[in-house]
């Protein structure tokens, strides 16, 4: 449940927006907001611009008893299509407010709207949830070639597309490894033939049965991660959900160990 927004809050947000905001635009705000320009009204003098925000904020959060008055403010000058030619200054901004608002209940989203989040309640829980899935992604040591194929479905958090395009980028890896120009299953299975292997693991000579278990075991890896993540069956993908975090790290933790493998993999057999 969401806590009651304060004065504190108000002028911790009034203080980032004010970055983002000439005096003239302020202006422009608070007439398509419907808030009070004190500047204009009561004084004969100006004062600071985050002050400005803050107290009009304020008044009208207190007459209409409210908190939608700082939500239309964050809402007006978090648009995203204004920060589309400025990706850091979108991800920076987005963090400054919700690392005070998710202590009430609240959080702005991607698409610029203030969302009802369950209220965070320690500094540890805060600084989880606004660290990025990919510096989350960096606890897990995944290999670089995973990174390589998805780095912007990573940096907009799109997992599902994140996924997908990594499970295409191992089947790339393990086409320049083969020489094959074949895909899906269809490749991984023309790969790991046993008794005629496209490519070996090591020194293997898939003789042991130690060596036969580790090269059979790799064809299995990957043919799992392309019946679960590049079957394009995957639009509607039944046994991982496409928006959790945890079943994207289980995909990436995956895909890592067949690179890691694929990594000590050689050629053997001419196409």
């Amino acid at each position: 449940m969401s806590k009651p927004i304060d004065n504190v809050i108000v002028e911790h947000i009034s203080r980032i927006l004010a970055e983002e905001l000439t005096g003239s635009k302020i202006d422009t705000m608070f007439e398509l907001l419907d808030l009070p320009n004190f500047d204009q009204l009561e004084r004969d003098y100006t004062t600071t611009k985050w002050r400005r925000i803050n107290e009009s904020v304020l008044d009208k959060c207190k007459r209409t008893n409210s908190a939608a008055p700082l939500f239309s403010v964050i809402q007006y000058v978090l648009n995203p299509p204004l920060y589309m030619d400025k990706p850091n200054d979108w991800k920076k901004i987005l963090r400054d407010i919700n690392s005070q608002l998710m202590f009430y209940g609240f959080e702005v989203n991607d698409s610029g709207k203030v969302i009802v989040i369950e209220v965070v309640e320690t500094f540890n829980d805060a600084q989880k949830r606004l660290q990025s899935f990919n510096e989350r992604l960096s606890e897990y040591d995944i290999h670089p070639e995973v990174i390589k194929y998805c780095q912007s479905e990573l940096f907009s958090e799109n997992y599902f597309h994140a996924i997908l395009e990594a499970s295409k980028g191992l089947l790339q890896r393990l086409r320049e490894l083969s020489g094959l120009e074949l895909d899906g299953t269809t490749l991984v299975n023309e790969v790991f033939i046993l008794r005629n292997p496209t490519i070996i693991i090591g020194n293997s000579k898939n003789e042991t049965m130690s060596e036969k278990s580790e090269f059979n075991g790799l064809k299995s890896l990957i043919n799992t991660i392309v019946y679960l993540y590049r079957n394009p069956k995957a639009h509607e993908p039944k046994l991982y959900n496409p928006s959790s975090e945890n079943d994207a790290v289980t995909a990436f933790t995956l895909m890592s160990m067949a690179h890691s493998i694929l990594d000590d993999c050689v050629r053997v057999r001419l196409i």
